[in-house]
């Protein structure tokens, strides 16, 4: 990333999709000051054995055994409709203090409807913090400025526009180059490019990228 982001300005929050390997959320945990459960992620975190620092969501999902479980964990109960319960937690977190990351794991489990959902979700947020979506293998998130890349040479990357057509791409220290490139959705984009060496750039005058970090083959 172009940034560092400390542990007191990074939150994580567990959704109610797949969940992730214990050690990706052990280690994610380890990074973010804030923990949030989104409704049901608090089963996920009691069978992974991880304690949040709060349980938000309607609660349609989230066990009566598992709510017993987090005893004197704050439970926040909100019945929108109009909103998921990962909008809800990302909300409670900005509430909570100065963060300028949220991490989301667990947030698939096999509906593309919910990956474009994510999509909106973090294109929403962006004005105000920047949502990182992980699996323990991808991470995704939007980029509105000029990117750094702090991955090991070999580290596999792809990144569109998002919406509005991106001018003026330009990269360094990846595989295949581009050089004053208009990322348009639909005409180009880059899919499966590679770290040549670290740190690599992309650059670009203006617009969104959809980023992707490949962390495993």
């Amino acid at each position: 990333m172009n940034e560092t982001i400390g542990r007191e300005n990074r939150a994580l929050v567990l959704a109610n999709g797949t969940p992730p390997p214990r050690e990706v959320l052990a280690a994610a945990r380890e990074l973010a000051g804030l923990f949030v459960c989104a409704d049901g992620g608090a089963n996920a975190a009691m069978d992974l054995g991880e304690r949040p620092d709060a349980i938000v969501g309607d609660l349609d999902s989230a066990s009566p055994e598992v709510l017993a479980h987090f005893s004197g964990v704050p439970v926040i109960e909100e019945r929108d409709t109009s909103r998921t319960d990962l909008e809800k937690a990302v909300e409670y977190v900005l509430g909570r203090g100065a963060f300028r990351e949220v991490v989301v794991l667990g947030a698939t489990r096999g509906r593309l409807d919910h990956v474009v959902g994510h999509l909106s979700l973090m294109l929403r947020f962006l004005p105000r913090v920047r949502v990182v979506l992980e699996d323990g293998q991808v991470r995704a998130f939007v980029a509105h400025g000029d990117l750094r890349l702090d991955l090991p040479a070999g580290a596999t990357v792809s990144f569109f526009a998002v919406g509005e057509p991106v001018h003026g791409v330009t990269t360094e220290n990846l595989l295949y180059p581009l050089s004053g490139a208009t990322l348009r959705m639909g005409s180009q984009d880059s899919v499966s490019n590679m770290v040549e060496k670290s740190p690599a750039w992309i650059r670009h005058s203006g617009g969104l990228l959809l980023v992707f970090e490949v962390r495993m083959a």
